[in-house]
């Protein structure tokens, strides 16, 4: 009978603490959800122009103020590349924002929702794109 009331008196300690683990998860949940809403146009206008790096660079101003769902790698605010190519180069006007992404073994960037911001060209022919960090799927 002791062995009973040890196991119920532990799945009820079990369950309060799934309950408090919960109900402190909540709120970001729903934050998310609500960020996800603010977002999902801006995500379905950046997957149906389905910009890349070279047709934006190649743009020039026609692409300013887009949106973009690109993949990042994020090292430094001096390092942020397209698809983790070191010749790709962005510079994000709200760097502290984004996430940071040295890459993995398995995967070199994060998909990265930016507005495109500003686009040039270097002296030695490389683009540099400026954009806004809007969101991160990863």
């Amino acid at each position: 009978m002791e062995d009973k009331k040890n196991i119920f008196i532990g799945i009820v300690v079990a369950l309060m603490l799934a309950g408090a683990w919960l109900y402190n998860l909540y709120p970001a949940f729903k934050a998310n959800r609500e960020l996800l809403k603010q977002v999902e146009p801006m995500l379905k206008e950046a997957e149906k122009l389905d910009l890349d790096y070279d047709k934006v660079l190649s743009g020039k101003d026609k692409y300013i103020g887009k949106y973009v769902l690109w993949c990042v790698q994020s090292k430094s605010k001096d390092e942020v590349f397209y698809k983790g190519d070191m010749n790709l180069r962005l510079t994000i006007s709200n760097y502290w924002s984004m996430p940071k992404f040295l890459g993995s073994k398995h995967a070199g960037c994060i998909d990265m929702l930016l507005n495109i911001e500003d686009v040039r060209k270097t002296r030695s022919g490389l683009g540099i794109i400026s954009a806004e960090f809007v969101y991160s799927r990863g």
